[in-house]
């Protein structure tokens, strides 16, 4: 595995431990052009990633113990419905299609993630009663944009939650890193029957990423989440600009001839 993938795994537990969200937008860049992964190769992989990677996340604290159940039902089966339609237009949809949607989504959670009119919904959600036919229809939309684009879709669901009633952010956090876990794995196996997975470097990854989850621990103690969210924003607008150059600036994006054998 490169030296590159081995210095920027540990990113998405980082992200992802900070934000319950973005792990996947660190993934496909990196497995995709970083590696040379093929885009929809990258996002499945990416979503297996993400997928166990908010499960460690999850058991991190027994966050667990925050989450209201029968919320969480409702959003789940609609998320792993979305997950699994998401995945399937995925396939069927062109490379550079997906790199557009994808970068576009990067741009606007650059945008969201220190938006007054975000700081604005969290501030004033209010604890209420769970209307489980919302809760379906929210997992539905955030988990399209899991299965599409192959990631968490956390930067949604946080919001999403708290304004279905959840009692506070951490709570949200929990209950976001469960919904990603789940959705993700449906949407994952949905692109498994129709792709190769490297499941060596995907697990090696995954370890990785685990390493961060506890440095992510470590920092949100020590530092303001303005400052990393600021910080965060910036890196996905320089993410954004390298895929764009990779995918139509540059004639030919190589390869890497061994990820089907399972070595990066």
């Amino acid at each position: 595995m490169s030296l590159s993938l081995w210095l920027a795994a540990p990113l998405i537990g980082l992200v992802l431990s900070l934000f319950a969200a973005g792990g996947g937008m660190i993934a496909i860049p990196l497995l995709s052009f970083g590696v040379g992964m093929p885009l929809k190769q990258a996002v499945a992989t990416s979503l297996i990633i993400v997928a166990a990677v908010s499960l460690i996340a999850l058991l991190q604290n027994k966050r667990w113990k925050l989450i209201e159940w029968r919320l969480h039902r409702f959003f789940a089966r609609g998320g792993m419905l979305g997950g699994f339609l998401g995945a399937s237009i995925g396939l069927h949809i062109s490379s550079e299609l997906q790199t557009i949607l994808f970068v576009g989504l990067m741009l606007f959670v650059a945008w969201w993630m220190h938006s007054e009119r975000m700081e604005n919904m969290i501030a004033h959600a209010k604890t209420t009663p769970c209307d489980c036919r919302y809760s379906f229809l929210a997992g539905i939309v955030t988990g399209l944009v899991t299965g599409l684009l192959g990631i968490g879709g956390g930067f949604l669901i946080v919001p999403l939650l708290l304004m279905l009633g959840v009692e506070n952010y951490q709570s949200a956090v929990a209950h976001s890193l469960m919904l990603i876990a789940s959705s993700s794995l449906v949407a994952a196996l949905r692109y498994a029957n129709n792709l190769d997975i490297a499941w060596q470097p995907t697990m090696l990854i995954v370890v990785l990423a685990a390493v961060g989850i506890w440095v992510g621990h470590w920092v949100s103690t020590r530092y303001s989440p303005v400052h990393l969210q600021k910080a965060f924003s910036v890196m996905l607008v320089c993410m954004a600009g390298w895929m764009l150059f990779r995918t139509f600036g540059a004639s030919e994006i190589p390869l890497n001839p061994n990820f089907s054998t399972g070595r990066l």
